[in-house]
């Protein structure tokens, strides 16, 4: 039955446009003739501004919710099922589509990271490079430096030793700038003697290791590394080697329950100093005096040693949706504070947010977003859905996110909540959460050239995990996915009449 209404109902479609057409043909005559009589003296006569057969009253035949005359009952069923704490945001090609619990804010999560991402493709650019510099003020001369050589942060986040790359997980994205090329770059250079020491200078952005107003739980669990702009391995001193780079008995002792963890560097810009040093030394550079960290004197000539450039940003983007790497997002909202106001912290860097927002027809106030840092972690952060699609549709950023999120049929994880969706590589989204969160952002394409985008946060305090959560997201968003597009004025190729 539902295949034959799928035929049968176009037919009619068309039927009854056309009716309308020649209908409007004869009122067109008779209007023509009447207007004549009037306009005899040769003026031009009155129109009509009102298309007889527009589209404001084609397109309720036409529009997709007719597909399946319970979708939104559908809809309304499955959002009675999400905690007090749940919104979905709707839009079809960018108009309002359907909303529920739009205006109560939710906590986004790594939701947030997306207008992190979406200022910094803004502000800084996808070609955009972190530079670490090394620099003294006094001249090398035959391969020696008379005094300190300064390694200068440039606010790159992935600064990272290769011991600790060999501890990131099978799969996880690998991006980083390797600073012991740094360190050959100087001795290729010819750098033979320093007869001062190694020292880190921080001072490009804040010297806070971590963002004021995480709890001290985020900090004290030692899941996340320090912030600021010159440290190695996210500031951990210690961390976990992988078990296929241990030795038989350090894998024994691991087994035992004394497995290395992560400790986090007193002072991460000593430390990067420290094991710059190690590698300078290990390359036969003599260094007379120990590491230490502080600013490079203000002098009116700096003499530059060396210097590395990261990857540019669009590579970054990328490592930030793969990893969910939340000390990289962090100090790229710093850097963005940086970069619009001189100011590397992460309150100018949600300035910068907000302005951006702002320039897309998202104003903080009515929208009732209120940010505390760029990766979502803070429990502070509140929300509402259509903060994201608003963004989403805005034509600066629809590009850039289309480019840029997964689909279902490159997302393994989603690949394998919409295996039952018709062709799920046409959900492109953002998925996440935390244990008692779920979040899901993206678009659908439903055909014809029709595009749907969609936000679903849902909040679960007391939930042990998000499980349940997230089975629910996946049967609303699958449900979005069953809408299909029907025929356009342009696909029936029909041409509003006007008179006059």
């Amino acid at each position: 039955m539902t295949a034959v209404r799928r035929i049968v109902m176009p037919v009619l479609l068309l039927a009854v446009a056309f009716a309308a057409l020649f209908g409007s043909n004869y009122l067109n005559d008779q209007l023509h003739e009447n207007l004549g009589e009037v306009a005899s003296d040769d003026s031009v006569p009155p129109g009509v501004g009102t298309p007889l057969v527009s589209t404001r009253r084609l397109t309720p035949l036409l529009a997709p919710s007719l597909t399946a005359p319970d979708f939104f009952d559908t809809l309304d069923s499955l959002m009675a099922a999400a905690p007090p704490s749940a919104c979905l945001s709707v839009t079809l090609d960018n108009g309002a589509f359907y909303e529920s619990n739009a205006n109560i804010q939710v906590i986004p999560t790594e939701s947030l990271l997306l207008l992190t991402l979406a200022t910094a493709h803004q502000e800084l650019g996808p070609d955009y490079r972190f530079t670490t510099w090394v620099q003294s003020i006094v001249p090398m001369e035959d391969g020696v430096v008379n005094g300190d050589i300064y390694m200068v942060g440039g606010g790159d986040p992935l600064l990272l030793t290769r011991d600790f790359v060999a501890t990131l997980e099978e799969g996880q994205n690998q991006l980083h700038t390797p600073i012991e090329d740094l360190a050959q770059q100087l001795v290729d250079f010819g750098l033979v003697l320093v007869t001062g020491a190694v020292v880190g200078d921080n001072t490009l952005h804040s010297e806070l290791p971590y963002v004021p107003s995480w709890p001290p739980s985020i900090i004290e669990d030692q899941n996340v590394g320090t912030l600021l702009g010159l440290q190695f391995n996210d500031g951990w001193v210690q961390f976990p080697v992988p078990e296929s780079e241990l030795e038989a008995e350090e894998a024994a002792v691991q087994a035992d329950g004394e497995a290395i963890g992560h400790v986090v560097a007193d002072d991460p810009p000593w430390y990067a100093a420290a094991l710059f040093d190690d590698m300078l030394e290990a390359r036969d550079v003599v260094i007379r005096r120990t590491p230490r960290s502080e600013a490079i004197p203000d002098e009116d000539v700096i003499h530059i040693l060396g210097g590395i450039d990261s990857a540019p940003l669009s590579e970054y983007y990328r490592q930030i949706l793969d990893n969910r790497d939340i000390e990289t997002t962090e100090l790229l909202l710093r850097e963005i504070g940086r970069f619009t106001s001189g100011v590397g912290s992460t309150r100018a860097g949600v300035r910068a947010v907000e302005t951006m927002l702002a320039g897309v027809g998202v104003d903080k106030e009515e929208f009732q977003l209120l940010q505390f840092d760029g990766s979502g972690l803070d429990p502070a952060n509140v929300a509402t859905c259509p903060v994201f699609t608003a963004l989403l549709d805005s034509e600066e950023f629809s590009p850039f996110f289309h480019g840029l999120l997964p689909t279902a049929a490159e997302d393994d994880s989603l690949q394998s909540r919409f295996a039952g969706v018709d062709n799920p590589g046409r959900i492109t989204a953002l998925s996440g959460g935390s244990s008692n969160s779920t979040v899901m952002i993206g678009y659908i394409d439903i055909g014809r050239g029709q595009e749907m985008t969609f936000a679903f946060i849902a909040n679960q305090p007391d939930a042990a995990d998000n499980q349940a959560l997230r089975e629910l997201e996946g049967r609303i968003v699958g449900h979005l996915a069953t809408l299909e597009a029907k025929p356009s004025l342009d696909d029936i190729q029909l041409e509003p009449l006007r008179v006059g």
